[in-house]
């Protein structure tokens, strides 16, 4: 199988056809036999040399090589990193691929998809945002859940952490603070977990909704904690399809680091 074929097929998960997306080829060779595939969050430099060491013939990332959402390499004569990092790339000879749009384009979102299956709440997923518990919890009970079973070194907390809730939105990743916004307004919206957000909005807009009475809190995760099992559930579903194939998943660790 050739690493555009089973792009092509994993870009037919999504609920309809994405023609402006980000998931296209990034390094190497479309047309390269596959045998070995190596799926992580992000392709950094530690995580390029391991799935190298490995043996991979491609590399599916989640979130952009090159510091731009589009992965726009006009910058690389004028960025001593960026070309210290293709010349990594080109020097693996691995076929690198971004999957982002057509993850989330599919229902159930496969990130979350993912996120939800480390998990092990009795719960309701809308396919989408809403996750509803059978048991109600706290915000505080839920960031210990997502510190232990998502691996975050640290989930920090704002709003209402004590009033046991059912109504959480996984709006993991970086959704956008305009999207946090609308979501927090609504009434299911009791618990909003996201990757990464704007504090001085958002974060200030939950504090102050608790201090007003509402039963709202946030849990910022960072971006790769509140994504990551997304890329580890990747393997299985390629597993599933592709039996034939060998696939791991590479850990990039988080971006920040504890004192703790």
């Amino acid at each position: 199988m050739k690493a555009r074929e089973l792009m092509a097929e994993m870009l037919a998960w999504s609920d309809e056809p994405i023609a402006d997306t980000v998931d296209t080829l990034k390094a190497g060779d479309a047309e390269r036999e596959v045998h070995k595939v190596a799926t992580c969050f992000i392709a950094t430099p530690e995580v390029i040399k391991a799935a190298h060491a490995w043996g991979a013939d491609l590399l599916i990332t989640h979130e952009p090589t090159y510091y731009d959402h589009r992965d726009h390499l006009g910058n690389i004569p004028d960025n001593p990193v960026m070309q210290a990092k293709k010349r990594l790339l080109e020097a693996t000879g691995m076929t690198v691929y971004r999957f982002h749009d057509h993850s989330h384009g599919r229902t159930p979102d496969g990130i979350i998809e993912g996120q939800l299956t480390a998990l092990p709440w009795d719960c309701e997923h809308d396919g989408h945002f809403a996750v509803t518990l059978k048991a109600a919890k706290t915000a505080r009970e839920i960031a210990a859940d997502l510190e232990q079973y998502w691996g975050i070194a640290h989930v920090r907390m704002t709003g209402d952490l004590d009033t046991p809730m059912t109504g959480v939105s996984m709006m993991i990743g970086a959704y956008g603070d305009e999207n946090h916004m609308k979501m927090l307004q609504k009434p299911e919206c009791e618990v909003i977990v996201v990757g990464e957000t704007s504090e001085w909005r958002i974060g200030e807009y939950v504090r102050d909704a608790a201090q007003l009475g509402f039963h709202k809190a946030m849990l910022t995760c960072g971006h790769v904690g509140s994504e990551r099992d997304g890329m580890k559930h990747l393997c299985t579903l390629i597993g599933r399809d592709h039996p034939e194939l060998q696939c791991r998943y590479f850990e990039c660790g988080e971006v920040y680091t504890c004192l703790r």
